[in-house]
């Protein structure tokens, strides 16, 4: 199977709420549950023979029955993901396991929990501050959680099952790691509308399935031509983005993105789960809570940005495209500070504002075009 194969079957996998590996699951009598945030550990789901399927908006035309009961001031990305569940169209869901990510995620949870009424619904209170002393309230949530969901599913997630789930997981991570090690390259062998697709698919189909092709993908580019058309490298940075067409609209503007340090990209894997002897579990959970901060977490705003300075140096980027969903407000404080600390540092700084669903549109690509006239690009 060659490359562009494996590119189409990721494409696939990720254009509808449903896929045929999702499918195929669902068909076999397996149980599938739905989750937002990667706070919400994937490995607890596998461990109890369950496939856990990131929430996204991808196949909603409209966000109407969303907006009938959430306000005009929620994202676009939780009306829609709100609004396919109304419709029915996530069906395929035995379960939810929520938290109060954000405001607009939060009213979310109420509407799944009242009007979409799926057989398991969870909710876990996550700390907004990732330091030692609330370590131990995280993992209380998330021993409950262990516990509800094998009281509910009928199952014993052993630790034997989450040591199993850490290696399957940690080999997607790798995978992922090597993808982006060879997007390092002066000429990258993939783009980052086609990066962001292969890790979006990670999170809507089986691990096993999913390392098997990146096998595949990998081998094919480590003597793949590389991409050489471009002005600039930079990093796309902010909050939740699932919509690689966006990502694409920018690059066709000369942009290209070497690294996507947001929610579905880069930001969802992270470093492997550590081993060792211990609670796996516990080991689990320090590596969530204690993963690069994103906006929600507070009284971290250094580690972020050293975080991004770090990506920027890797990647030899020439500056940064910051993205955030229109009325997305822990963004938006994020994304103030970034500017005026990336101004401060002499790092060349984009922000843009977008919408759920919706492509790059010509004033975008007029603001990146001057964006890299402006850095000399």
């Amino acid at each position: 199977m060659g490359n562009t194969d494996v590119m189409d079957i990721f494409r696939n996998v990720i254009k509808q709420p449903r896929n045929a590996y999702l499918d195929e699951w669902v068909a076999a009598g397996k149980k599938v549950v739905g989750y937002y945030c990667s706070y919400i550990p994937e490995e607890i789901f596998t461990a109890a023979g369950l496939l856990p399927y990131r929430l996204r908006g991808a196949g909603s035309v409209d966000s109407s029955d969303g907006d009938a009961y959430m306000s005009a001031r929620v994202c676009t990305f939780v009306r829609h993901t709100v609004s396919l569940a109304l419709r029915g169209q996530l069906d395929f869901l035995d379960g939810v396991v929520l938290a109060q990510n954000c405001d607009h995620i939060r009213r979310a949870a109420d509407l799944f929990k009242k009007k979409v009424k799926l057989p398991f619904y969870s909710f876990l209170s996550i700390p907004r501050i990732p330091k030692e002393r609330l370590f131990d309230w995280y993992l209380e949530e998330l021993r409950r959680l262990k516990a509800e969901l094998e009281s509910h599913f009928k199952v014993v997630i052993s630790d034997q099952r989450l040591e199993e789930a850490i290696v399957l997981h940690n080999a997607t991570r790798q995978r992922v790691s090597s993808l982006y090690e060879l997007r390092k390259k002066q000429a990258p062998p993939v783009n980052g509308e086609e990066a962001l697709t292969i890790t979006i698919a990670a999170h809507l189909m089986p691990r096993d399935i999913y390392n098997a092709l990146m096998d595949e993908l990998l081998a094919g580019l480590a003597n793949a031509q590389g991409v050489t058309n471009y002005r600039a490298r930079v990093i796309i940075t902010g909050g939740e983005l699932d919509n690689p067409e966006y990502i694409a609209g920018i690059e066709q503007q000369g942009a290209l993105s070497v690294a996507e340090a947001v929610c579905f990209g880069q930001r969802s894997f992270g470093g492997p789960v550590g081993d060792g002897p211990g609670d796996p579990l516990q080991r689990i959970a320090r590596h969530n809570f204690f993963q690069t901060p994103c906006a929600r977490m507070v009284e971290c705003f250094d580690e972020q940005v050293t975080a991004l300075k770090n990506t920027l140096s890797e990647f030899q980027a020439d500056g940064i495209i910051f993205q955030r969903m229109k009325f997305c407000d822990p963004w938006a404080g994020d994304g103030h500070n970034l500017y005026w600390r990336m101004r401060k540092e002499g790092i060349p700084f984009l922000g843009l504002e977008r919408e759920y669903g919706i492509a790059a549109s010509g004033q975008v690509g007029t603001r990146v075009q001057a964006f890299l006239e402006m850095i000399g690009k």
